[in-house]
């Protein structure tokens, strides 16, 4: 049986792979064209669903110590996040370079008209502090207490994301609504268990 120390860094290893491995696909789909009649909307809509579902993720890691008691969880909750920040930076610069072609004035267009965008692109703004503050030393520098509450807008980061995903699906709303779903059960588990922490 490996140590605990043994077993977390295994555990982020598994993150790691999991988290990059994505990233191998979509290069060997993109290498054979492998990826439809428009790569680069494939590209496109990869990256913002495998940043999503990193962001659930993320969330659910804090349920999952809560449950299990492992402190591995806790200790790989940051790296995922960043890895969902990562993605989700990825969709944007898809979104705006393989779907846009760096056209500006178009891009600011598109921001202003299209209400989907404006939520993709608030969910990642305010990703951008959670990301900025996400190492030890910052949080250190800013206290638990105020590091926990502005980490908190993970949740609104994420419900804008899975409006942004419905909004935008015109026909199957399976996945989206799986999104949705597993958001709310997280959000759920959270109220029920600071409702019970604070009895």
């Amino acid at each position: 049986m490996p140590s605990r120390q043994g077993a977390i860094w295994i555990f982020r290893l598994l993150v790691l792979l999991g988290s990059s491995a994505p990233a191998l696909w979509l290069a060997w789909q993109w290498y054979y064209g492998d990826l439809g009649a428009v790569p680069s909307e494939a590209v496109v809509h990869f990256t913002g669903k495998t940043g999503l579902t990193l962001l659930l993720v993320t969330i659910a890691f804090s349920p999952a110590f809560r449950f299990t008691g492992w402190v591995g969880f806790m200790i790989a909750r940051r790296q995922i996040g960043l890895w969902a920040f990562f993605w989700l930076v990825a969709h944007m610069l898809a979104w705006m370079g393989l779907d846009q072609y760096w056209d500006w004035p178009w891009i600011r267009r598109e921001m202003v008209d299209l209400p989907y965008i404006r939520y993709g692109v608030a969910a990642l703004a305010l990703l951008v502090p959670l990301a900025l503050t996400s190492f030890y030393g910052v949080q250190k520098a800013m206290g638990y207490r105020a590091w926990h509450w502005l980490h908190r807008l993970i949740y609104v980061s994420a419900a804008l994301g899975v409006i942004h995903f419905w909004v935008l699906t015109r026909a199957d709303y399976l996945l989206p609504t799986l999104f949705a779903a597993a958001l709310a059960a997280l959000v759920l588990f959270r109220l029920i268990d600071a409702a019970i922490h604070r009895q």
